[in-house]
């Protein structure tokens, strides 16, 4: 039931972010939404419910991004398992790490889509407004992130006691 709340979640995440936030200024250059979400999951659910979702957004991603397959799956896997590890050593009820952890998967999502632009596609050139865009990216991320992992901890907590009140007697 878990894997596809969040897969219903992430399917209108990515249309939120294909369709409505492109055309709004202030949110143009927005980070990807899904990062939270892999933060909330390596920090906070089990490896069973974690890895099909994980593998599920990698897939989807490469679908729509019209890159290299593989490439955000790869990204996504790396998030998971370095914040499934740093989540062994921290506390993370914290919302300052919450924020840092967001920061931190975003700035790696950007290091690595820009490695690949500058050396696996070397006829692709980088942006030139890409220091904005990045510099926007961890500003947004280090704001909007905690807020989006309460609201997804608490959308957690009603599908658990949901899920006990209707499958109580099995």
């Amino acid at each position: 039931m878990t894997v596809l709340f969040y897969i219903m979640v992430s399917l209108c995440l990515v249309l939120l972010k294909t369709t409505l936030i492109p055309g709004m200024p202030l949110f143009e250059k927005f980070y990807d939404l899904l990062i939270p979400i892999l933060i909330y999951l390596s920090f906070f659910r089990t490896k069973l419910e974690g890895v099909p979702i994980v593998l599920f957004f990698g897939f989807i991603m490469d679908s729509l991004c019209g890159g290299p397959m593989g490439l955000y799956l790869i990204i996504y896997v790396w998030i998971y398992i370095g914040m499934r590890w740093a989540a062994r050593f921290f506390y993370t009820g914290s919302v300052f790490l919450l924020s840092l952890a967001v920061a931190i998967g975003v700035v790696f999502e950007i290091a690595i889509l820009l490695i690949y632009m500058a050396f696996l596609a070397p006829s692709a050139s980088i942006p030139v407004d890409a220091l904005e865009t990045v510099v926007l990216q961890i500003l947004w991320a280090l704001v909007t992130g905690p807020a989006i992992l309460v609201i997804i901890g608490w959308a957690q907590k009603q599908l658990d006691s949901w899920n006990a009140k209707i499958f109580v007697d099995l």
